[in-house]
């Protein structure tokens, strides 16, 4: 994922690194609103249709971050016009989040309309890019197309009622994701030239999203009324954060890897988008492991067992699954031992997925387990081959 040409000059000689904006830093605070009532709609709905619900929506809040974060790193523009339309992103996306207020299945229209002026707002501000900058315009009216395409599937899923409705809203996205990048870069005559800085935008997020999870941690001790089991759970709840935290930026996050894949040629540049999409899976886990801790405090003061298990097993399996496309994405090596360390992290989240477990033992094995991956990632470490 590389490009910068828009504000300044065209870079194919720029060698200095580039680094988040305050206002890419204020751009993510945006989003935070967003994940925190994703967060609320799984905790009031943990079945196997609020998980469902939970995974549309999250797949829907960060095409978003992921295409407006994308568009600033392909076109560094610093200038007052291009802050007041980041700004008025900005506060779209909180519109769209107040909508997530209860849910969207009572009213979804506000949030399809919300959602179609966003995608509108890219495509206009690909095409202004291509309108003026002549070597990024073919790539640039590609993207364009593919936002607003999806951004009429949107608009034309306000005639259509659910489930019809978000049968729209899934298509589109996957047009949109496959012509707004992997297609556009393969069809486009000449891509953008830059240093990208999406690995750290990637690296930040994945900040917000732990801070979710260490959110539902104290919210799950504080609504139990610091019993020692809720305390037990929620000091596990925070060790898997850590070791999430510690797994991904020792072995994931690699603040060359956009740089490095585009050195690499255009073939590497389509393959890096595993890359990207693959984080997908990495936050929605993170956010649900975070909220399954805090239903394991709850369940553990009264002494139930049905949803912890279920969810905080699903969300490690999907974590791992999130971390092998990334991997993928970029050809890292992993060491036998880490591998088998990973084996044992899926092995653990099965056995507790299967149910009958106790919270609190659930939580402590899941915990140990990343114990157990952190150390031995820490002794043999992934390696980036490109």
């Amino acid at each position: 994922m590389t490009g910068r040409t828009g504000g300044l000059p065209e870079a194919a000689g720029v060698t200095e690194a580039r680094r988040s904006s305050w206002l890419e830093l204020f751009f993510d605070l945006v989003f935070v609103v967003a994940v925190f009532q994703l967060g609320a709609l799984l905790n009031e709905g943990h079945s196997a249709h609020g998980v469902l619900v939970f995974a549309g929506l999250i797949s829907t809040i960060w095409w978003l971050w992921f295409s407006f974060s994308y568009f600033a790193d392909l076109f560094d523009d610093d200038r007052p016009p291009s802050r007041f339309v980041q700004l008025v992103a900005m506060l779209g996306v909180l519109a769209l989040a107040a909508t997530l207020d209860g849910g969207v299945a009572d009213d979804s229209g506000p949030y399809s309309l919300a959602y179609g002026l966003l995608l509108a707002l890219l495509a206009g501000m690909y095409g202004v890019v291509g309108w003026r900058r002549t070597r990024a315009r073919e790539f640039c009216w590609w993207n364009a197309a593919g936002f607003l395409l999806d951004a009429v599937l949107w608009f034309s899923s306000l005639l259509v009622p659910p489930p019809g409705r978000y049968a729209l809203w899934g298509v589109g996205l996957a047009l949109n994701a496959a012509v707004a990048g992997p297609l556009a870069y393969t069809w486009a005559g000449r891509a953008p030239v830059q240093r990208s800085h999406m690995p750290e935008r990637f690296g930040l997020f994945t900040i917000v999203v732990l801070g979710e999870a260490v959110l539902a941690v104290a919210n799950g001790i504080g609504e139990t009324g610091w019993r020692p089991t809720a305390v037990a759970v929620g000091v596990g709840g925070f060790v898997i954060a850590c070791g999430i935290w510690w797994v991904y930026f020792a072995s994931t996050f690699d603040q060359e890897a956009g740089n490095r894949a585009l050195r690499g040629g255009r073939a590497l540049v389509v393959r890096s988008y595993l890359y990207a999409y693959g984080h997908l899976l990495v936050y929605g886990s993170i956010v649900a492991s975070g909220v399954a801790v805090e239903v394991a405090a709850r369940e553990a003061v009264h002494g139930d067992h049905g949803v912890t298990g279920p969810l905080l097993g699903g969300s490690q399996l999907t974590l791992l699954l999130g971390c092998i496309v990334v991997y993928r994405g970029f050809d890292v090596r992993v060491t036998r031992q880490v591998a088998f360390a990973q084996v044992g992290l899926a092995v653990a989240a099965l056995v507790i997925g299967a149910g009958g477990l106790p919270p609190l033992v659930a939580v402590l094995l899941i915990a140990a387990a990343w114990i157990a991956l952190a150390l031995v990632e820490w002794r043999s470490p992934p390696v980036w081959r490109r």
